[in-house]
């Protein structure tokens, strides 16, 4: 009886620490081949304090594709999560907090060419699937095609589908 009860404590412990890692881990940006002028990228100090409790955003540049009247932006994130059960709220907060330019060590310049006109991201849940190749989700932030591209994600969203694909 007594290996029972220390099991389901060592147990609880180890779900206590997952859903605690869970919950604390933010998103992080990935991308390394910067290849594009419209973005910035700033260098992090994983060793500086962060005030508002949110686990440190590392930044990288992330890909755009211009063409005549638009642009199509490409990012790739880890989420540091073990697993994502709502992935529409997480691919709604992860365009939201790009749109909002809120992603701590990188900074997108959307005044050059504005916002673009079709967004997207490869979603990662670690370093180790990214680094290995294996993403987790895809999502795609694009207007119907008869727009062309004549809208921009923060100004018209409405205008724009979202869609997750699965890996």
């Amino acid at each position: 009886m007594k290996k029972k009860w220390v099991t389901l404590l060592i147990l609880s412990i180890f779900i206590g620490i997952l859903i605690y890692f869970q919950a604390k881990n933010g998103v992080k940006i990935l991308n390394p081949t910067p290849r594009f002028a419209p973005i910035t990228r700033f260098s992090m100090n994983k060793f500086e304090s962060n005030d508002d409790n949110e686990s440190q955003i590392e930044g990288y540049s992330s890909t755009i594709e211009s063409f005549k009247n638009g642009y199509v932006q490409d990012v790739s994130i880890v989420s540091h999560r073990i697993f994502i059960l709502d992935k529409e709220k997480f691919a709604r907060e992860v365009i939201q907090m790009i749109i909002d330019n809120s992603l701590k060590g990188i900074m997108f310049s959307y005044d050059v060419n504005g916002y673009p006109n079709e967004l997207h991201i490869t979603v990662y849940l670690n370093e180790a699937a990214y680094r290995s190749g294996n993403s987790s989700f895809k999502i795609s932030y694009t207007q119907d095609r008869q727009y062309g591209f004549m809208y921009n994600i923060k100004d018209n969203p409405e205008k724009f589908l979202l869609e997750i694909f699965e890996e």
